[in-house]
């Protein structure tokens, strides 16, 4: 019975075919599947290196690595003087930041957009968090030619990198991620500049924190995203710290002090005194019972200290030229000082010009 089923059962449509014509055909199979497979492969690696964003994504994934140098030697990554100019940027900016230890941390990276130019290039939107906060950069992406006519190579048609004109006010230095920098070492400025400035080249996407912190001065931490291939400007507003107005009423008060030590009616130098038309006996005597509190402000070229107003005791005997009598006259001269000039040195002492 089950002989009979055999041998009615339907044959494979192979078994027809010559041993020879099978393995060829299933041979042609295996190679139509790793054809498939390959041309599989080269679009995931087409779209994962050799795209735009996949180019992108491999530069900010060397910054995330914080290697600086693979960052830098991408295709047009690193600007020339001439490629700068022509995107309306600083020639010459500085490139004491274009380095490993002052990267944020890079986290999240992903291409929010990929967007084709009317000049054939594209531009790639990467975003990511530098620090847990968000930033993004939008790179110019262009082809230059490609592999085995397969995979396309591009490179930046516009630099990746930021500039960043930072501008100290009131100080001549700046503080980033521990390093402190001197605009003036990076571009020639005045030595006795009340303000600097200078351009620093600067990896994107980023989240840069800038400061300044001394005896004298300080400033509150400004935060900026780099963006680029642009200038961005950035301000660190250095301010008198206690330190500072203690120094400078100290030495006022010593100034004062000094001034009330001369036993004349007009001490010289000094923003007090008194005219007395009566006959004066003996000397007179000075004393400060009221110093004028200090404030330093921000001036146009250097520290100030505006008007102020205080008080000196004047005691002295003086004679009535009416009548003879003579008396002990007490008196609280009111007077007001400012100082126009207040000049910190580089051994930390302050100098003072007390204005007239």
């Amino acid at each position: 019975m089950s002989g009979d089923e055999s041998e009615g059962a339907p044959a494979h449509p192979l078994a027809a075919l010559s041993p020879r014509t099978r393995v060829l055909l299933i041979w042609s199979g295996v190679a139509v599947l790793l054809v498939l497979a390959f041309v599989a492969a080269v679009g995931a690696v087409q779209r994962a290196f050799y795209s735009p964003a996949g180019f992108a994504t491999s530069y900010v994934d060397a910054l995330a690595a914080r290697d600086v140098r693979a960052a830098m030697a991408m295709p047009g990554a690193d600007p020339t003087p001439a490629s700068l100019s022509a995107q309306g940027l600083p020639e010459k900016p500085s490139r004491e930041l274009l380095r490993p230890d002052v990267l944020p941390h890079l986290t999240g990276i992903r291409v929010v957009s990929d967007d084709q130019l009317a000049s054939g290039s594209h531009l790639v939107e990467v975003a990511a968090r530098a620090d847990g906060h968000p930033v993004t950069a939008k790179f110019t992406v262009r082809q230059t030619g490609s592999v085995l006519g397969l995979l396309p190579l591009w490179e930046f048609a516009k630099t990746p990198l930021t500039v960043a004109h930072i501008q100290v006010q009131h100080a001549d230095t700046f503080t980033i991620a521990g390093h402190t920098l001197e605009p003036r070492a990076a571009e020639k400025q005045p030595a006795d500049a009340f303000s600097v400035a200078a351009d620093y080249l600067m990896f994107a996407p980023a989240r840069y924190s800038l400061g300044h912190h001394s005896r004298y001065l300080t400033a509150d931490t400004v935060a900026f995203p780099a963006a680029a291939g642009q200038r961005v400007p950035v301000a660190v507003d250095a301010q008198p710290t206690n330190a500072f107005v203690s120094v400078v009423q100290t030495q006022l008060h010593d100034f004062l002090d000094d001034c009330a030590k001369q036993e004349v009616l007009q001490p010289a130098g000094c923003p007090f005194g008194a005219v007395i038309d009566d006959r004066v006996q003996g000397l007179p005597a000075w004393s400060i019972v009221r110093y004028p509190p200090v404030t330093i402000q921000a001036g146009e070229t250097g520290w100030v200290m505006p008007r102020s107003e205080g008080a000196a005791h004047l005691s002295v005997t003086v004679q009535s030229l009416f009548d003879g009598s003579v008396s002990q006259r007490e008196t609280d001269e009111p007077f007001a000082m400012s100082v126009s000039k207040i000049t910190l040195r580089d051994d930390d002492g302050i100098d003072l010009v007390v204005a007239d």
